[in-house]
């Protein structure tokens, strides 16, 4: 009966001893799983926070570069021409980079307040000059053409009159002025007439002219 109790001690030791050599192998094992997940993490999260910063610097440059419309200012300005401007600006900064108005401009027919876009024109209309369409309300149906678009010279506004090449207020006053001491023009070759309007200029102008 001894002998089968000291068998019994023996195994139970050597049993015990297999079963801390399991869980320490166990508990490394969980360790080692554990410590390799949490480096994992770090970098995961950082390759994320690089995508999202390059992300958003391609974003804003792509704002940035969205953010700038081109405008045509025009008309009773102290420098006509066309101008580079944020998109959120309205046609007061427009006239204000075209160094502001004349003393003839008439303010009443302008919309200052109006928000600019890419392409528009931005035209002050003279004192007593009229268009056949509001000014800068943002609509410039009255105030560009296209190629298969003509003007006529014997309705055709100052505004109008200054989507031609070469022609600008001044000399869209001449053409009316001619026009309404000559009781209307008889044909386009007429135009030629008109001072500062040579054989050249009339080529320019020949296609996209009717009477």
């Amino acid at each position: 009966m001894s002998d089968m109790l000291e068998i019994v001690k023996e195994k139970y030791y050597e049993y015990k001893i297999w079963i801390f050599i399991i869980l320490f192998i166990l508990a490394a094992i969980t360790y080692c799983a554990y410590s390799h997940q949490t480096k994992e993490v770090p970098q995961t999260s950082l390759s994320s926070s690089i995508a999202s910063t390059s992300d958003v610097k391609k974003s804003e440059s792509d704002d940035k570069n969205s953010s700038i419309v081109m405008v045509d200012v025009k008309g009773a300005v102290k420098k006509p021409g066309v101008y580079n401007i944020t998109s959120f600006a309205r046609v007061q900064t427009a006239i204000a980079q075209a160094g502001g108005t004349l003393e003839e401009a008439d303010m009443q027919q302008v919309n200052l307040a109006q928000k600019l876009t890419d392409g528009q024109i931005v035209y002050v209309p003279m004192r007593g000059e009229t268009s056949s369409a509001p000014v800068n309300n943002g609509s410039t149906s009255a105030m560009t053409t296209t190629d298969n678009e003509v003007i006529n010279l014997n309705t055709a506004t100052v505004v109008e009159l200054q989507t031609l090449d070469g022609i600008g207020v001044k000399k869209a006053e001449q053409i009316i002025a001619y026009r309404e001491e000559h009781g209307g023009f008889k044909s386009i070759e007429e135009i030629k007439q008109v001072s500062g309007i040579g054989e050249k200029r009339f080529e320019a102008l020949k296609d996209k002219v009717t009477v």
